[in-house]
């Protein structure tokens, strides 16, 4: 993605990347290093990592009829960041 692209380092572009990863059964502790990577100040703000709980939230309730797929990486995704150890 270019860097004049709205979402250039975006926590949406980072979800959605994330998700993707996860729907073609990327190991979950990789996607989690290539999230740390694409969210900026994701270690140095709650409010980062808070962000893409709600976005995968809101993302696995959306898909849910149509790409059940899709919603079940994000609740995946959900459940990796929450769960996630940080120390």
């Amino acid at each position: 993605m270019s860097d004049s692209s709205e979402l250039h380092q975006s926590v949406l572009r980072a979800v959605l990347y994330a998700m993707m990863e996860l729907v073609q059964n990327v190991d979950g502790s990789e996607v989690l290093a290539h999230l740390t990577l694409n969210v900026p100040d994701y270690y140095a703000s709650q409010t980062q990592r808070d962000c893409v709980v709600e976005l995968a939230d809101y993302l696995a309730r959306q898909l849910d009829t149509q790409h059940p797929d899709e919603a079940g990486a994000a609740r995946i995704l959900r459940e990796l960041v929450k769960h996630q150890r940080l120390g």
